[in-house]
């Protein structure tokens, strides 16, 4: 009799204390290179947005009033690319912006875009400026992408020395779902153009430095939180992601990816347009890797 009260009182501690269920138990395992990988398919996905997003908006509002001025800028999206101006007032406007076919995807820096992108976003000549991207059945290489994020615009720097735009990329749980499950990431991240907003005519000699903290659930459950501070920010290169052999992932800077105690540290490298990073765990030896695989 006193061995079942025993066992009853087992019971209800678990029942009442969660440490005893497989939910509660902490994933003690260290970030590996998979999950690593796992990562940079989600930053490529959400860089290919920021990029989109700028360059529309240098397209048909890019001068550094604020006011629309398209002959100083040419677009570097592909001519698969359909652009429509629906719903645009004197104060907002709309762009959906349609990607390839239902049949056929559209070819943007090594990536297969298919579906609709919608840019809403203030008008006018006061900073800073607030844009929110929506999506209507949008793919990237046959990953799905939901959500809404929020571009916000701001001119810093001194007109005719340094001026420049940075702009805050706000992700509230955005999902990107692949073969392997629903990836849902959540967090701020600014990019800053640090090269050739004096060259307008010429977007492919603009140069972005990205930093910011943002936090990535997987498929299993598991929480990473990524970090990019802004004295070694992650640096892209405009021209990189426009090559034959297209190569849109960071030439320097580093990224720490964290989960629980654990962690690894990527460096991108030296400037160099190319897919390789050197991946640390837990601060142990570093080891090349290669980008987009």
């Amino acid at each position: 009799m006193k061995t079942k009260i025993l066992f009853l009182s087992m019971v209800l501690s678990c029942l009442t204390y969660t440490g005893c269920t497989k939910d509660s138990e902490q994933d003690t395992s260290n970030v590996s290179a998979n999950d690593v990988a796992e990562n940079q398919q989600v930053d490529d996905s959400f860089d290919d947005i920021s990029v989109i997003a700028d360059d529309q908006y240098e397209a048909t509002e890019g001068s550094t009033t604020g006011k629309e001025n398209i002959a100083i800028y040419t677009s570097i999206l592909p001519d698969c690319v359909h652009i429509s101006d629906l719903g645009s007032t004197d104060l907002v406007r709309v762009l959906t912006i349609t990607f390839g076919t239902e049949t056929t995807a559209c070819k943007f820096r090594g990536h297969n875009l298919k579906g609709k992108i919608i840019l809403t976003r203030t008008r006018g000549t006061t900073f800073p400026k607030t844009m929110t991207i929506t999506y209507s059945d949008f793919y990237i290489n046959d990953n799905k992408i939901e959500g809404t994020s929020t571009w916000t615009r701001e001119m810093i720097g001194t007109l005719n020395v340094d001026l420049h735009p940075k702009t805050t990329f706000t992700m509230n749980n955005m999902k990107l779902t692949t073969s392997k499950g629903t990836y849902t990431r959540n967090g701020n991240r600014v990019r800053e153009m640090t090269a050739g907003f004096s060259t307008r005519t010429s977007p492919t000699d603009d140069i972005f430095s990205t930093y910011g903290t943002f936090t990535t659930t997987y498929p299993n459950g598991n929480v990473y939180t990524s970090l990019i501070e802004s004295s070694t920010p992650l640096v892209h290169k405009t021209a990189c992601g426009l090559l034959q052999n297209p190569m849109p992932f960071p030439v320097s800077g580093i990224l720490k990816l964290s989960k629980n105690t654990h962690y690894a540290t990527i460096n991108y490298g030296e400037g160099t347009c190319d897919n390789l990073a050197m991946l640390s765990i837990d601060g142990g030896t570093a080891t090349q890797i290669t980008l987009g695989k």
